[in-house]
């Protein structure tokens, strides 16, 4: 799932992927990971944009579709909710604890 996080995948496909019911899927990714597949791949794609607010200077809505979101405004919503801050006060953040450093 990490490797297609960038892609819309749904429970349905990952499912058959792993050849399982999307049932039996939800049970034992949970008894697994202690979460959600959903949750888990939110967070999946949040700790994927972090690096690439950090590493890069791409802008917001590029980023916004390379961890597969459609809609920049829906990227900003979500990442704002899980990380608690925009992914620009973020990218903002950590260049400057990057340029106190040196």
């Amino acid at each position: 799932m990490e490797e297609n996080a960038h892609r819309g995948l749904t429970l349905d496909d990952v499912a058959i992927r792993a050849n399982l019911s999307t049932r039996t899927l939800n049970r034992r990714f949970r008894e697994q990971t202690g979460t959600t597949s959903l949750r888990w791949l939110r967070r999946s794609r949040m700790r994927k944009a972090q690096y690439l607010l950090e590493t890069t200077t791409h802008p917001i809505e590029r980023i916004a579709r390379q961890v597969g979101f459609n809609s920049p405004t829906s990227f900003r919503d979500q990442f704002k909710r899980l990380v608690g801050t925009s992914p620009q006060a973020y990218r903002r953040s950590f260049q400057g604890s990057e340029q106190s450093i040196s």
